[in-house]
């Protein structure tokens, strides 16, 4: 049996803010950890009331009986991620048929595997993930929040007040209702209980056909926790609070899960605070559920389920679909031990765990030279040491153990993320070509499907002023894009899709996506992608969402990409449309160089001197190239105190100051901040230390 097991029978995962949108993940470095909790040898000594850490053994199961069109093709799916208490150790994959993976950072926090497998079937993968959370007992959750306007939401979270085809915020049912449940309040956590109560009270049953996973469907009929999450969602929204869905693996359910929806919703001053909306519990606590998947508005739209829940999961095959791998009953976790410990303490092992598992996926399963590779196995080596203590119950040794492996993780050196390729569609029409039956492909002004491009604006689409044609066989096809001399790849690209589909099997209209590297041989790279849903009863809103897929397999040749779009002949929708297209990696580092130990040339996150500091740090960072940049300071419960920078800024090198001010200009106490620089092409973080 083919597996990726080192030295213990786990291996690792996960990564918070300091992660790229792209797949680019630029990792915290030893400085980024708290001094007043740093020693010679660990964290320091109690000096607080102590609080409790969790340690937590997350497993998947996926089975696999369908073959392939392929004699190999990846299997994509979520694994934990860092998600505010909570942060990924160690995570092994293992399969008779596997033969590599890689991480893949979607849009922060979110991470995905992507596991090449051979052409087998029935076959299956398996993953183990063990996760530290840090306990949240919401002891200082205000009993009363005014329910805050417009104005006075932060920039960074009102995009959770966006409709989309799983929250359906502006439907009639959903803003009766949310009217309803609000009632005479104007006090946020009074409404949220009630939001929790009308949500537990939705029958789990699904007696209209076809049945659905989105807001409307279970305000008017019923659902199953997935509904009841959106319904919330969609509540929360309609009353201009934002509100995330989640995907969740819970210790409390004794067998396995296929998935398990929960929500959380922002409390101006607070931050973010989970619901159990199925449960009827408010809040809900870290160590109870572990996040596998935070939705963003773009992660809502459901590409690869035409059924409304969101794309957590596919093949690079559209022989396999969306049902194959058999995701069902997949999951399960336990809650291994407990430690009762200080909280700075905890947090010292909470920052090192961050920083070690960003420099370990921005190197897992990549081409590294012999001494990177030395270096890197060294350094897995101090991980998986660390991950022992903390399974006897020694914080002390954990910490230890993961300094250690953060300096040999710093010593690989990776080479920075390059962008290959890049097509805003603003450029013209940049080598692409078009052709095929009922060929309709355009580049130009979006009139007829989305209401603008995703940035810019133009981009491609089926038909850019009407329905596509029916019986179409069409494609999209690039110009050479060389990716010689790489370390790994990945692709990314915006995809707005309204295409006939069945919910839960069939796209009728699919889109999807191919790679050649000789101009003659195509091999698939996505399953079917299907769009809205169709059922009359349901209010269509659709949108743009994000892709990546890995590249690995194809560095060292010239490639071309080819966008597929099919159609039989019956139901014309608005069609598929695509933008801002991009191939990324990094560069193969030939000498080995960078591995020596104190080389010096690893990537680092945003410079930022001093840190710690008392009046003043200046935050330096580059932008590739002219870009929208939003620079936010955060505090450890999440919540967006101070915004640096929100505007376009050019290419170049830039320096942003903080005083330690909020936005409002009251000093902030002494603590441990973090610092996030968002641009079109990356979000990288940073750990700053305020002292009194």
């Amino acid at each position: 049996m083919r597996t990726t097991k080192l030295a213990l029978t786990v291996l690792t995962v996960g990564m918070l803010h300091a992660a790229a949108a792209s797949a680019q993940i630029v990792g915290l470095g030893r400085d980024d950890i708290p001094e007043r909790t740093r020693r010679p040898g660990g964290c320091g000594a109690a000096s607080s009331p102590p609080t409790r850490v969790f340690l937590l053994r997350a497993e998947g199961n996926l089975d696999i009986v369908d073959l392939s069109s392929a004699s190999t093709y990846e299997a994509y799916f979520h694994i934990p991620v860092p998600f505010a208490e909570q942060v990924p150790i160690v995570v092994e994959v293992e399969s008779p048929d596997l033969i590599d993976y890689r991480f893949l950072q979607l849009s922060p926090p979110n991470v995905m595997v992507a596991a090449r497998m051979s052409r087998k079937a029935p076959s299956y993968i398996h993953w183990t993930t063990w996760v530290l959370v840090k306990e949240n007992t919401y002891a200082d959750l205000p009993s009363y929040v005014p329910i805050p306007t417009l104005e006075e939401l932060p920039d960074s979270v009102r995009q959770w007040l966006a409709p989309t085809d799983c929250a359906q915020r502006d439907a009639p049912i959903v803003q009766q209702i949310a009217a309803e449940v609000r009632g005479t309040t104007a006090n946020l956590i009074e409404l949220a209980d009630s939001i929790c109560s009308y949500c537990y009270r939705i029958p789990w049953e699904f007696p209209h056909t076809p049945a659905a996973f989105d807001a409307v469907y279970a305000l008017n009929w019923g659902n199953s926790c997935t509904g009841h999450a959106h319904a919330g969602a969609a509540l929360f929204r309609a009353n201009g609070i934002p509100a995330r869905s989640l995907l969740n693996m819970p210790t409390w359910f004794a067998g396995d899960f296929d998935m398990h929806w929960i929500i959380d919703y922002f409390v101006p001053d607070y931050g973010w605070v989970r619901m159990e909306t199925s449960g009827g519990m408010h809040p809900t606590y870290a160590q109870e559920e572990i996040v596998t998947l935070a939705c963003n508005p773009e992660d809502e739209f459901p590409l690869f389920f035409p059924c409304g829940i969101e794309g957590a999961w596919h093949t690079s095959d559209p022989v396999m679909g969306m049902l194959e791998p058999n995701w069902a009953g997949a999951h399960h976790i336990d809650n291994v031990l407990e430690l009762a410990a200080d909280p700075e303490q905890i947090e010292c092992a909470h920052a090192l765990t961050l920083a070690v598992f960003a420099r370990y996926v921005a190197g897992w399963g990549i081409t590294l030279a012999p001494a990177q590779q030395a270096a890197f196995q060294a350094a897995l080596d101090h991980q998986m040491l660390a991950l022992e203590s903390f399974q006897a119950g020694d914080l002390s040794g954990y910490t230890a153990g993961m300094e250690e492996a953060l300096a040999g993780y710093e010593a690989v050196a990776l080479e920075d993320t390059v962008t290959i390729f890049y097509d805003d569609c603003e450029q013209g029409v940049n080598g692409w070509t078009h052709g095929g039956t009922g060929d309709e492909w355009e580049l130009g002004t979006p009139a007829f499907g989305p209401s603008a491009a995703h940035s810019g604006a133009t981009c491609w689409g089926t038909d850019l002023d009407n329905t596509y044609e029916n019986n179409a066989n069409c494609w999209l096809l690039s110009a050479p894009i060389d990716l010689s001399g790489l370390a790994c790849g990945y692709l990314s690209f915006w995809v707005w899709n309204w295409v006939q589909d069945v919910t839960q099997g069939y796209v009728n209209d699919p889109l999807w996506m191919e790679i050649t590297t000789d101009g003659v041989h195509f091999v698939p790279l996505c399953s079917y992608m299907g769009g809205v849903n169709d059922d009359a009863l349901i209010p269509d809103v659709g949108g743009w969402s994000r892709l990546v897929m890995d590249l690995q397999r194809y560095t060292g040749s010239t490639v071309q990409l080819r966008f597929r779009f099919r159609s039989d002949g019956s139901v014309q929708e608005p069609g598929s449309y695509l933008d801002d297209i991009r191939v990324y990696g990094r560069r193969f580092d030939s000498s080995g160089i960078g591995a020596e130990v104190g080389h010096g040339t690893a990537p680092a996150p945003p410079a930022s001197h001093p840190n710690p500091f008392r009046m003043l740090t200046s935050i330096a960072y580059d932008v590739a190239q002219g870009s929208p940049v939003d620079i936010g300071i955060y505090d450890v419960r999440g919540r967006r105190v101070r915004t640096l920078v929100d505007r376009e800024v050019a290419a170049g090198h830039h320096v942003a100051k903080w005083d330690g001010r909020d936005d409002q200009g009251n000093g902030l106490s002494s603590g441990v901040y973090l610092c996030r620089i968002e641009t079109q092409q990356s979000v990288t973080a940073r750990k700053l230390v305020l002292l009194e």
